[in-house]
């Protein structure tokens, strides 16, 4: 760019700074990034511009990203044609091109200031008072300018400043949260298709080996030693299938979706049982089921199972070895209650808040023997969600500690679009999960 007259050695030092930022790849990324470079306008960034318009009662203001061969106006109040019209400016032309150190441009009098004075758009658009900040990501890139124009000599107050850096700080928050909003849907997508890759590949190996030890169980059926080896080898397998559920369920709950229902009449009484009775082969005779009658449902029988398994299996293994685990089945009109209490150390009250998101696991599970994945419990909560209920803990030293499961007794499916996962699911079986 070729100045109206020659600069002093601050404004040249200046100048050749941000020349070379001008081309910097890095900042030129962060800029597409954003998404925002030659799109429509958009009210969200009017609003502002008009805002700053009106509190500092000024005739111009520019939301521009300065890219390396234009100024883009993404947003303005008063801006004249052609300018409204292409909403671009040659970068030879910019002025806001200097500020890509972080440094603002401020001045109350253009045509005295050693720098904007010689600058080639300062006449032609009128330019004497002057405002023009950077809007710097959180990288430190400066992707554009917010800027104020006065076309009179105006002494600017320190609220007029203030003003300016407040409505140039909401511009960043709002091109910073729409980042992140992409960023979260990129990770999303990525976790969703590598889980569903680990699960499809992991099944088949899985599948294979099964189908092994059922051969081999069956041509030595009447050796009991082998029996014993395919009896155990079967259940790890099995293991193995349900930590995958696990992982496949998991990532469907973390990216907001619901866990998928297969619908039916069912008992809840009877699958509470038949899940205790299995458990107390591990766990021994702790469970204690308080019910009466019979609780027709229409829900996933194998997600009522997944339910009172967790919770069952977490009691035992994180209550006080020894104690009583109740579990109680009630009905008040249309819905049920599946309440599971033991007694032990009580969950801290900061925990109960995220007990129940994936991953998570409470202090003294982390420290204890139990091995988990922190799965368990935000599964509990995403079928009893995928249902149209709800999955509460209280927990305190006097009280043990509760957890409560409130469904409705018919459940209606609301299951999205199928997506990869969802097809990676359909091979899959129950299984038990882990305490968070």
């Amino acid at each position: 760019m070729k100045f109206l007259g020659e600069l002093d050695d601050v404004s040249l030092g200046r100048t050749q700074r941000c020349n070379r930022r001008l081309t910097d790849p890095n900042r030129l990324q962060a800029i597409r990034d954003t998404g925002l470079l030659d799109t429509p306008r958009e009210e969200t960034f009017d609003r502002l511009a008009r805002l700053a318009a009106e509190l500092l009662d000024v005739p111009l203001t520019i939301m521009s990203l300065v890219d390396a061969d234009k100024q883009f106006f993404k947003a303005d109040f008063g801006l004249p044609s052609p300018f409204r019209e292409t909403r671009t400016l040659p970068i030879d032309a910019s002025l806001c091109r200097y500020t890509l150190e972080g440094d603002p441009i401020i001045s109350s009098n253009a045509l005295n200031d050693p720098f904007l004075k010689f600058h080639p758009s300062t006449g032609p658009w009128g330019i004497v008072a002057i405002i023009v900040l950077p809007l710097i990501n959180p990288d430190g890139h400066v992707l554009g300018t917010f800027c104020c124009i006065e076309p009179k000599v105006r002494e600017w107050t320190p609220r007029d400043l203030k003003v300016m850096r407040e409505l140039t700080t909401s511009i960043m928050t709002e091109i910073n949260l729409r980042n992140q909003i992409q960023k979260l849907k990129t990770e999303q997508n990525l976790r969703e298709t590598f889980v569903a890759a680990l699960t499809h590949d992991l099944r088949t190996p899985l599948t294979a080996s099964k189908l092994s030890v059922q051969l081999l169980g069956r041509r030595h059926a009447d050796l009991p030693s082998v029996q014993t080896s395919v009896a155990r080898v079967s259940a790890s397998l099995d293991r193995a299938e349900r930590m995958i559920q696990n992982l496949l369920d998991a990532s469907r709950i973390k990216a907001g979706k619901r866990v998928a229902l297969d619908l039916g009449e069912c008992d809840l009484h009877a699958i509470t049982t038949q899940a205790l009775e299995e458990l107390a082969a591990v766990y021994t005779e702790r469970f204690v089921l308080k019910a009466e009658g019979v609780f027709k449902m229409k829900a996933d029988p194998l997600g009522l199972r997944r339910i009172v398994e967790n919770l069952a299996s977490n009691a035992a293994k994180y209550g006080a070895p020894g104690t009583p685990i109740e579990v109680l089945l009630a009905q008040s009109g249309n819905r049920v209650t599946l309440q599971v209490r033991n007694q032990g150390t009580p969950i801290a009250e900061h925990e109960q808040q995220t007990i129940f998101e994936p991953f998570h696991r409470t202090r003294s599970a982390s420290e204890s023997a139990e091995k988990g994945w922190g799965l368990g419990l935000p599964l509990v909560r995403g079928l009893a969600e995928a249902h149209g209920g709800s999955a509460t803990v209280t927990s305190s030293a006097e009280d043990g500690t509760c957890f409560t499961i409130i469904l409705p007794l018919e459940a209606t499916s609301r299951e999205p679009h199928a997506t990869l996962a969802d097809f990676a699911r359909i091979e899959a079986k129950e299984f038990t999960g882990f305490r968070s």
